[in-house]
């Protein structure tokens, strides 16, 4: 008869001891830099065109299964590089532009696996690239006649489904947990998804 491997449960965040009462960390939310160009017309009042950009994120997200042996095990994920192609929607007036945008995004995420677990062998498949969409809305002030700055909202979202950590026998004996049913057990987050919400402070030279 199989056994739950994880039936103390999770947690959302990295793990700081090798039961849920140990507590957990919470997820790190860093700082975004992105470097963008892009195109726009202006017909009246109405603005429409579109943004290339690209950059790297800071922040850090984390979940942790716990063993009843009693061990933790961490998936950890972050941004290295993410690109983004955008339309963007606007009206202007007196000198100021608000605008909705959305497009598609693609990222290099970086996965890695921590566990108190020194008597199986883990295996992992490496990092992940992956797509998804981004969508938000925005406002730029002109404060010159080529420059201006702005604040800007962007809700993103990437589907990381393809990480993957291999549990083996290593050391264990055959009665456990992880290779009861077929002599292995592969570990994956059960939300694939990895999202992000950024308020941005972004400044324009236009030519």
């Amino acid at each position: 008869m199989a056994t739950d491997a994880f039936a103390p449960g999770f947690c959302g965040g990295a793990s700081t001891g090798t039961t849920p009462t140990d507590g957990c960390l919470s997820d790190k939310d860093g700082y975004a830099y992105h470097i963008r160009a892009g195109y726009d017309i202006q017909s009246g009042n109405i603005v429409y065109g579109f943004v290339l950009e690209g950059g790297m994120n800071e922040s850090r997200d984390s979940v942790t299964a716990f063993s009843d042996t009693p061990d933790a095990y961490t998936l950890t994920r972050e941004i290295d590089y993410s690109l983004q192609a955008r339309a963007r929607l606007g009206y202007a007036a007196r000198g100021a532009l608000f605008y909705a945008t959305g497009g598609a995004a693609y990222a290099k995420i970086n996965n890695s696996f921590t566990t108190t677990n020194g008597v199986n062998s883990f295996t992992d498949n490496g990092n992940s690239k992956s797509w998804g969409y981004s969508y938000g809305g925005g406002a730029e002030v002109k404060l010159a006649k080529n420059f201006s700055l702005g604040l800007e909202y962007l809700y993103t979202k990437f589907d990381d489904d393809d990480y993957v950590v291999s549990v083996g026998p290593g050391t264990a004996p055959v009665t456990d947990p992880f290779l009861i049913v077929s002599g292995g057990t592969d570990m994956r987050r059960s939300d694939s998804n990895f999202t992000m919400q950024n308020i941005r402070l972004t400044a324009a030279i236009r030519f």
